[in-house]
Formats: C-alpha cells, structure tokens, sequence
C-alpha cells in the first residue's frame, strides 16, 4: 500500500496549479484520504480544471458532481458512494462551518483550520 500523503499539502498544491490568482480566491480544493489507496479530489467548481486532472496521481480520483456544492461535500459523498471509509481530509482554503459538521459527522480528521462560521454563499 502506497504511503499516504498529507491531504493539505495536496491540496494545497493542486489548487496552486490554478494560474489565475483571482480565482484561487474563490476555489477550494479537497483531497480525502480512504482507508484504502483511493484518494479523491474535489473543488467547488463543477470539475477540477484541466491542468489539476492532469496532476492527478493513478491512485487520485477526481469527485464530480452536477449539483452544486462545496468541495468537501463532493469528495465525502463520492466516498460513500464507492463504499469507501473517509480518514483524513485537508482543503487548499479554511473549512465552513456546515462542512466542519458533515467531517464530524463521518468521523474524518483534518488538520485545516475550521472557520468556525457559515459559508457566504449558504442560507
């Protein structure tokens, strides 16, 4: 079995490959370690952009959705459905409060920092 990587750092380096600077000031990106080899990517975006796929790992996947949600959502929610157990998640920027919940929830631990109030974008 692979080694696990730090899912911060991870993130934090897909979300650096975006070039535009603005946008990373809108864009999270999560990676979720498993209790397998499977890590899964995800960003609030619809997709991860081209030149993140491309930076995926063989063991990385990508978690998509066609409804909108934050990127922790997508990368817990493809877990579940691929019958995988989350263990570890980091994120490229502060987690929201209701994401902060959904974590607790499923028993993920993660070393970002928690920005302890609802997102902006949510009721």
């Amino acid at each position: 079995m692979a080694k696990k990587q730090n899912p911060d750092q991870r993130a934090k380096e897909l979300h650096d490959l975006i070039g535009n600077k603005v946008a990373q000031n809108f864009v999270t990106i999560a990676v979720l370690n498993t209790e397998s080899e499977m890590v899964l990517v995800g960003t609030n975006e619809r997709k991860l952009r081209k030149e993140q796929v491309e930076a995926l790992k063989e063991h990385e996947k990508e978690a998509q959705s066609k409804e909108e949600k934050h990127a922790e959502e997508k990368v817990i929610q493809k877990a579940q459905e691929m019958g995988l157990k989350g263990t570890e998640i980091g994120t490229s920027r502060p987690i929201c409060l209701d994401c902060e919940d959904l974590i607790k929830a499923h028993d993920i631990t993660s070393k970002t920092a928690f920005k302890g109030k609802k997102s902006k974008k949510r009721q």
